[in-house]
């Protein structure tokens, strides 16, 4: 388990790249974020959480933040025509179930183990408590939030009338620009992402991806490196995320 470290550091000097300034493109993905939440979660309960299995639902009451310390959460909200729509994916150090911290009683998300998770139960009055003390503590957790609000306006952006293979291309390009590093072939993403995590961002079939992960392979738009997926050809996939 990985612990988390004790000696606060400036959320500004080290907000990652999907943060980013004005226009700068943001990923449904925020993962290993360069956070240090000090000693808040002493003293609470930690929890492993299997793949698939639920933290909390949306609708119930909202007691318990959950800090993530190992693996990534999934979180979905449903629409007025009942439909899960699955929102981002956070990973260590983030946040889930603060949402409601001010304006509502009540979740208004739910929260599902991506993977397999371990995530700090830290309740309410404690995470409050800390941010009223703490103004860093503060400031960490307004540039979170900003984070989120920023991922929540590229997903509706990214979903609107656009096609199954444009969304696609549009996430991989987010992708891209948030965990990119340099590759023999081209621009490889660091972090290991499932075809099935795609889908559900997109709203799409694990097979539908596949289909078109396949097509952008043959087109020699992406290949793989183990587990990472390269880009090959960042020109051409920003080419089809706009047409």
């Amino acid at each position: 388990m990985r612990a988390l470290s004790t000696t606060h550091q400036d959320p500004s000097a080290s907000i990652p790249r999907f943060y980013g300034g004005p226009g700068q493109l943001v990923s449904a993905w925020l993962t290993d974020l360069p956070f240090d939440w000090g000693d808040m979660p002493r003293g609470t309960r930690t929890r492993a959480y299997a793949k698939n299995e639920t933290l909390f639902l949306e609708g119930q009451v909202a007691d318990t933040v959950y800090l993530i310390q190992e693996g990534r959460v999934r979180l979905t909200s449903f629409g007025v025509d009942g439909k899960e729509r699955h929102l981002m994916i956070l990973g260590a150090n983030g946040l889930v179930g603060d949402c409601a911290l001010h304006s509502a009683q009540a979740y208004v998300v739910s929260a599902v183990a991506a993977t397999d998770t371990v995530a700090c139960m830290v309740p309410i009055a404690v995470l409050q408590a800390a941010l009223s003390r703490d103004p860093q503590l503060a400031a960490q957790h307004q540039a979170l939030s900003s984070m989120r609000f920023r991922v929540m306006l590229r997903h509706v952006a990214a979903q609107g009338s656009n096609t199954s293979r444009r969304r696609v291309c549009l996430h991989l390009l987010d992708l891209v620009n948030s965990y990119g590093v340099a590759h023999e072939s081209g621009t490889a993403i660091s972090i290991a992402f499932t075809q099935q995590e795609m889908g559900s961002i997109c709203g799409l079939s694990r097979v539908s991806v596949s289909h078109i992960f396949t097509w952008l392979a043959h087109e020699r738009v992406i290949t793989r490196s183990g587990r990472l997926v390269v880009v090959v050809d960042v020109a051409r996939l920003t080419l089809l995320s706009r047409t």
